[in-house]
């Protein structure tokens, strides 16, 4: 088989593998954290912090498995995941399932750059944006099939009778968070067949450079986005609009269908417009969608904007491609594991404020907080450089 295809088939089933976990344990984990666990919004604020402060130290995670072949790292992260996310199942109170939460978080937070950097090595500096847009196509059938099913066989204290009755399959929360578990051991395998050397390994550093610092600057605004949102944006769902497992479920199903067809699209979008034209539009698109969970009250509004707001997401890939067209291959690695510790620079703050903010104010202050940061990622944004000048700068090569 050639070496190409077999990478990217490699690639393609542990991604499937680990967007099928991830969408069993998302679908039934918040609802499971508010019904069953009875968390509060700061708790869920303290939880967020805890589980990206690994986030957060992910440049000393990836400094210490940089000399190791990715595909064995890669398969250390699924099993760390898999122990993590089976044990959330087991967990009956904040003190309980803060461990299962901080191991999941490990493999997860490891798994991510060494993932992208997998993605970025199968594409060209022309076709970055499409190739990680078929990736994530593939992450999100995942996604899609986990949520099909979830909505047919979940059953919980309240809602104890089966969506098909024909189908005499029940699982509760337990059981799903342990199929989640295994579902990794299948992108354990697959990652494993991964030609190692095909992702650059020469590097033994985490680079920080100054040409990279819109990079950066990027990367945490974004992540602080991404916090306010990861905390509070599904909770506020189940805590405020008291949605049910089924109802969520739907909206991630939803979500998914609508990302697993339009992610290729986006990527060629990318390509053709640039990152700045694109990012600029998917960021404003974000800052409405922020005021809307603020200030309109209502739960179909509500389920309306999550839905826009994970269709919108997709234009994130931007970042990435950004990085492959001014990046030499030797330093993509280890930038990519750069941007992520400084996405998560906010996590040990934001969470845990936007709870407290919660508590004292109402749920309106966490997402006006985050429409602040989506607003500076617009402007920092205008910084990209154009298509056209882009395409006038030589590719960069390893000597770059």
């Amino acid at each position: 088989m050639v070496p190409l295809r077999k990478a990217f088939i490699a690639l393609a089933i542990a991604t499937f593998a680990y967007q099928a976990s991830f969408g069993l344990s998302r679908s039934v984990q918040t609802n499971f954290f508010v019904q069953v666990i009875g968390l509060r919004a700061d708790e869920m604020g303290m939880l967020t912090a805890l589980r990206e402060l690994l986030g957060l130290l992910g440049f000393a995670l990836a400094a210490v498995t940089m000399r190791f072949a990715p595909p064995k790292i890669a398969a250390i992260c699924f099993g760390v995941m898999a122990i993590g996310y089976a044990a959330y199942g087991w967990s009956s109170s904040f003190s309980t399932l803060y461990p299962a939460v901080m191991f999941a978080s490990a493999g997860f937070h490891l798994w991510i750059p060494i993932s992208e950097a997998f993605g970025l090595s199968l594409s060209r500096r022309e076709d970055a944006g499409h190739v990680m847009g078929r990736i994530v196509s593939v992450g999100w059938a995942a996604s899609l099939a986990a949520m099909v099913l979830v909505l047919v066989t979940i059953r919980t204290p309240t809602q104890p009778d089966p969506l098909l009755p024909i189908i005499p399959i029940d699982l509760g929360y337990r059981e799903m968070f342990l199929a989640s578990g295994l579902i990794l051991i299948v992108g354990l395998v697959a990652i494993l067949f991964f030609p190692s050397r095909m992702v650059e390994q020469r590097e033994e550093r985490m680079i920080f450079r100054r040409k990279y610092g819109l990079y950066y600057v990027l990367n945490f605004l974004d992540g602080c986005r991404m916090e306010v949102f990861q905390a509070f944006g599904v909770f506020l769902l189940v805590k405020v609009y008291e949605l049910d497992v089924r109802t969520m479920t739907i909206l991630f199903l939803v979500s998914s269908l609508l990302n697993m067809v339009l992610s290729p699209r986006v990527g060629r979008l990318i390509d053709e417009l640039g990152e700045r034209r694109t990012m600029t539009f998917s960021y404003a698109s974000l800052f409405v969608i922020f005021l809307g969970f603020a200030f309109i009250h209502s739960a179909w509004v509500a389920m309306g904007l999550y839905v826009a707001y994970n269709v919108i997401l997709l234009f994130s890939i931007g970042i990435r491609t950004y990085l492959k067209r001014i990046a030499p291959s030797v330093d993509v690695r280890p930038t990519l594991a750069m941007g992520l510790t400084t996405m998560h620079i906010s996590a040990v703050i934001l969470p845990p404020l936007g709870g407290i903010l919660w508590e004292a104010f109402g749920y309106q202050l966490p997402f006006l907080l985050g429409a602040f940061f989506i607003l500076s990622s617009v402007i920092a944004t205008q910084r990209i450089p154009s298509k056209l000048e882009m395409t006038a700068v030589p590719a960069p090569t390893a000597a770059g």
